[in-house]
């Protein structure tokens, strides 16, 4: 695999193995890799508190109103 990253990045790559931190580039780009699959697929402690929340609040029905507000509330923790 070839990836070409714009000079910042790449100065910022060279940087963590100039460190010794990283063995390589490959080094660098593999954890970066893990750390976005984390981030991006990993639940995140706001969504899992709110969901604590709610399973222990007694069930209300909704309206929209209530959809609103989870939308806005949804949106602020993005």
């Amino acid at each position: 695999m070839t990836v070409t990253l714009p000079p910042a990045l790449n100065q910022l790559v060279d940087r963590l193995v100039h460190t010794g931190r990283y063995a390589d580039v490959s080094d660098v780009l593999s954890e970066a890799l893990r750390v976005l699959e984390r981030q991006e697929f990993d639940e995140s402690p706001a969504l899992e508190a709110a969901i604590l929340e709610g399973v222990a609040s007694p069930h209300l029905p909704y309206d929209a109103s209530v959809m609103d507000r989870v939308r806005h509330n949804a949106r602020s923790l993005a």
